[in-house]
């Protein structure tokens, strides 16, 4: 069964609709998007048995979740005027937003409900891309990468997905090694000087992540420290406002 390959979660899991924020045609994308991956998952679960492995890959490979939708739907037969109606930089904006989306679903415990959040942005993601005339141009079966450097998209998207941030260093550094080894390795050269810019450029992002993560510990240690002087059955009305306002600069303060 395909329950059977996902995390079992008591809690349902619910799409939040009409988000005040939302991108143009999101709304629409998202509910044509929700209906193609049921669709995806109502096909592999009646021919589980072909689809098993993938869907397994397909939970922490975006590549292999191309594949799974390429292989049983044919999203070029979609109906998607409305996304072409768009600017190319609205269509780019929705494009990280689904790649966003994809890596925190990711991330977290893969229940199938999680799942069907991750299938409908890959789906969603792969509509946009054809509206745009923007395919990907690594992975998803497609040619092998030959330059290490990582798109906007791939670099947005790495910001929320330490996992795969991991990844991507130890790829560069795995790079660096193999080309050192090698006779004619020369440290002027431009494939050489290309692993160096984008290991410091990942490194970059990582950094970033531990950096506010640290700030983030600090103003909690702060506000503990501040809190355990006070006795709220003490506290007047005037110093309680005042207390609040300190909490709102500790927290929105940089």
């Amino acid at each position: 069964m395909l329950k059977d390959l996902f995390t079992s979660n008591n809690h349902a899991s619910k799409e939040v609709a009409n988000r005040s924020n939302q991108l143009g045609s999101t709304a629409n994308l998202t509910r044509i998007s929700a209906d193609i991956a049921r669709e995806i998952l109502k096909t592999a679960d009646a021919d589980i048995e072909k689809y098993q492995q993938l869907i397994v890959d397909s939970q922490q490979s975006h590549d292999a979740m191309d594949k799974l939708i390429a292989e049983i739907y044919d999203l070029k037969q979609v109906d998607i005027s409305f996304l072409k109606d768009e600017s190319a930089e609205v269509l780019d904006r929705m494009i990280k937003s689904q790649q966003s989306k994809r890596s925190r679903a990711k991330s977290k415990a893969m229940t199938l409900e999680n799942y069907l959040t991750l299938l409908t942005g890959a789906v969603a993601e792969n509509l946009l891309r054809l509206a745009a005339n923007k395919p990907k141009t690594a992975g998803g079966g497609g040619a092998r990468r030959t330059s290490v450097a990582y798109s906007e998209e791939e670099l947005e998207a790495f910001k929320h997905d330490p996992e795969a941030l991991k990844r991507a260093i130890r790829n560069v550094q795995s790079k660096k090694s193999i080309a050192k080894a090698k006779a004619d390795f020369n440290p002027k050269s431009d494939r050489w000087q290309e692993l160096l810019a984008v290991e410091a450029q990942l490194k970059a992002i990582r950094d970033g992540q531990s950096a506010e993560a640290e700030k983030a510990i600090e103003k909690a240690n702060q506000l503990e420290e501040m809190l355990a002087t006070i006795d709220p059955k003490e506290l007047k009305a005037a110093d309680a406002k005042e207390l609040l306002n300190s909490i709102k600069q500790m927290l929105t303060t940089k």
